[in-house]
């Protein structure tokens, strides 16, 4: 019998998206452990170890996050460290100076801070440059789930081509999926879930529903998600503001549910790492409307899974709803191609090649 390979999948509050991962890796002689920040029910298999993470930019609670970073570093002594969020991505592989435990990291999005113009967020930039490279020799292999993030680190030498790849997400478990009930709805549902922020085109879902609503079409339009933005831009009023228009629903446990009860999914985003949720939407034979951006035209492309729209286009987003509500047979057709068409980013597909990957790393 092999000796079994210690590894640490670290997360933040989503850490629990990993199980599914987890469970592939250990039938695969892996001893796994999940670093997260939300407490959750994970099965008995599976060492929890829960810890504390500013998001945002915030020297000191950094460095602290660090420091405990390290400490259960120190601890477990794990054969290999997996990081799937974006600032972990950067700090954990300080807390690993001088240790032997080898860092494989996901790079799952360039985040806000590459999509905003704001002089602060360019700040940010310049930070979040100058950090990956002060690290980059501490990392073992990085993963990009986009060409374009890639393409990113290779032109700034934060990584080589030799100790970088491209894995397209974390994989999505199609064994248990639920058939929809309803093949169509009376009145055609369109449904957005996603974090409420500006750059998930948000404002764009609320202005679309307003136009189809000018023009006499009486479409339902669902928007789940938690708000997570108080500017100008969006916030609790603007929101308010369309509620005769969008139902918004806040953070909901039952998406799955709510998904299986639309038509088609909507995520107008100015740019992905490799939306999950485009993933889980195709999983349930959903057709989908998105922007041709990296980490969604791999999911969805145009005319197949669903249709494209332009970025910050809200005319455009509005007409390609209303092609696909009032074109059912196109709709369904789509959908179906969706549900074939993501068994290539199955969790057995994904979590093979990470094991492939943490093998070869070992």
């Amino acid at each position: 019998m092999y000796k079994k390979i210690s590894i640490c999948l670290v997360g933040s509050e989503d850490a629990h998206k990993r199980i599914g991962l987890a469970q592939c890796l250990m039938r695969d002689n892996f001893e796994v452990t999940i670093l997260g920040t939300k407490e959750y029910d994970y099965p008995e298999d599976i060492q929890y170890i829960g810890y504390s993470l500013n998001r945002k930019f915030n020297p000191i609670s950094d460095v602290k996050t660090i420091m405990e970073y390290r400490n259960i570093l120190k601890k477990n002594n794990f054969d290999i460290v997996q990081t799937f969020d974006t600032k972990p991505a950067f700090i954990l592989p300080f807390a690993a100076i001088g240790l032997n435990t080898k860092i494989i990291r996901t790079i799952t999005g360039m985040g806000t801070i590459f999509m905003s113009n704001e002089l602060k967020f360019k700040v940010y930039r310049i930070f979040h440059t100058i950090a990956h490279f002060a690290i980059r020799r501490r990392v073992t292999h990085t993963t990009f789930q986009n060409e374009d993030d890639r393409g990113y680190f290779l032109e700034n030498k934060l990584v080589d081509l030799s100790n970088s790849s491209l894995i397209f997400g974390s994989g999505i478990d199609l064994s248990n999926l639920t058939n929809r009930t309803k093949e169509t709805n009376d009145v055609f549902t369109f449904i957005c879930v996603s974090r409420l922020v500006y750059e998930k085109g948000i404002i764009n879902y609320l202005e679309a529903a307003k136009i189809c609503k000018e023009n006499n079409y009486e479409f339902k339009f669902l928007l789940v998600g938690p708000l997570e933005e108080a500017s100008k831009r969006l916030n609790l009023e603007i929101l308010e503001k369309y509620s005769k228009v969008v139902d918004w629903l806040g953070p909901r446990a039952d998406i799955k549910e709510l998904m299986l009860s639309a038509d088609a999914f909507v995520l107008p985003t100015f740019r992905e790492g490799f939306s999950r949720v485009l993933l889980e939407a195709s999983a349930l034979g959903l057709p989908s409307i998105t922007t041709n951006v990296p980490g969604t035209n791999e999911i969805i492309r145009h005319l197949k899974e669903g249709l494209h729209v332009e970025v910050d286009n809200s005319e455009d987003l509005a007409n390609a709803m209303i092609r696909l509500a009032m074109d059912r047979p196109l709709a369904k057709q789509m959908g179906d191609k969706a549900k074939l068409h993501v068994k290539q980013f199955s969790l057995n597909v994904i979590s093979g090649k990470y094991i492939e990957l943490y093998k070869k790393a070992i």
